[in-house]
């Protein structure tokens, strides 16, 4: 016979263990907890991994930057936005600024193999397989661009010339003009009270950027092509090549495309014409990174203020007014700081 328990002890017995699985209302529920929270997570890694990518884009402007001020320790002024080596205009192609900077962001090899200070063309075929290096410095990790630079990705026939074909694309460019570059002849004066650090033949000194170094942008971005959908159009922007521009025309506003900038539009602005030569980007909440002349690298808001007047902007003669236009010419006696 088995044992008796006092009540006193049944009330404290253990049930026995009794195994069930969970029910549908149950699970449903636990999966729509965890999608709660993937949902909540995706965006903060989303901008975690823009804010490494635009750091990043900030660490090669600063490269650049650098290799910039190297080059005037050793010219005593910074390189040339473009060169012609002496030949007539027009040029059948011009070096930029980035090509003669290379033995100061160690690319010594590929500057002696192009050898820009006193080689041919910039668009030489024999050059063809060193103009074609892809260069990480050169590149934003935002941008969504292709290695290599080739006419036939985008059907741009009307600037083709201005491009060196299949050279190593370009996310960085340097500042050419405070007002839009258009037409030919004014653009290559360092009197010009417009004029950036760097145009054709330029030698700018650090004596010569009155605005001072660190209120002066010397580089900045421009995105090969905003894709299809984003903010609202599929407009084409076009990056440029590291190594120059296929072909100059009289003036130097046709090499601004591949090698400068001289805003003909607000800042990633995809709703108008002309921006292949102002500046833009796809990093998350907009704006462009930029280096000064000091090396010191900002981050410039898409909403800066920058007036582009109701005529497109084509006017040369057009007034600096706005802060972006100040932080561009380097000379406008009206020197501002970076907002």
């Amino acid at each position: 016979m088995g044992r008796r328990f006092s009540f006193a002890e049944w009330l404290i017995r253990p049930s026995p263990v009794r195994g069930r699985g969970f029910t549908l209302v149950e699970l449903l529920v636990v999966i729509a907890i965890i999608a709660t929270l993937i949902g909540l997570l995706l965006p903060a890694v989303q901008s975690a991994r823009g804010s490494a990518r635009r750091m990043q884009c900030m660490n090669n402007l600063r490269t650049l930057g650098q290799g910039l001020l190297i080059y005037e320790n050793s010219y005593k002024n910074f390189p040339p936005g473009a060169t012609s080596n002496g030949r007539s205009k027009p040029l059948t192609g011009a070096y930029s600024w980035a090509a003669l900077i290379l033995p100061f962001i160690e690319e010594s090899a590929l500057y002696a193999g192009l050898n820009p200070t006193s080689g041919g063309p910039a668009k030489d075929a024999t050059n063809q397989p060193l103009l074609r290096t892809a260069l990480k410095a050169f590149r934003c990790p935002e941008d969504r661009g292709p290695e290599t630079w080739d006419v036939s990705q985008t059907g741009k026939d009307g600037d083709s010339g201005e491009y060196i074909l299949n050279g190593g694309l370009s996310n960085y460019v340097a500042a050419h003009r405070a007002v839009a570059a258009f037409g030919s002849g004014a653009y290559t004066s360092g009197t010009d009270s417009k004029v950036g650090g760097f145009f054709l033949d330029s030698k700018t000194r650090i004596k010569d950027i009155s605005d001072g170094t660190t209120k002066s942008i010397a580089l900045s971005e421009r995105v090969w092509m905003y894709p299809a959908g984003y903010m609202q159009t599929s407009v084409g922007i076009y990056a440029g090549t590291w190594a120059g521009a296929g072909g100059t025309i009289n003036g130097d506003a046709s090499w601004v495309q591949p090698t400068s900038f001289a805003p003909a539009r607000l800042i990633n602005d995809p709703t108008a014409s002309r921006t292949h030569r102002s500046l833009s980007s796809l990093h998350l909440g907009g704006g462009v990174n930029a280096v000064a002349f000091d090396n010191s690298t900002r981050f410039i808001s898409d909403n800066i203020d920058h007036f582009i007047n109701p005529s497109g902007n084509k006017d040369p003669n057009d007034a600096v007014d706005s802060v972006l236009e100040y932080l561009i010419s380097i000379k406008d006696s009206n020197p501002v700081s970076f907002p």
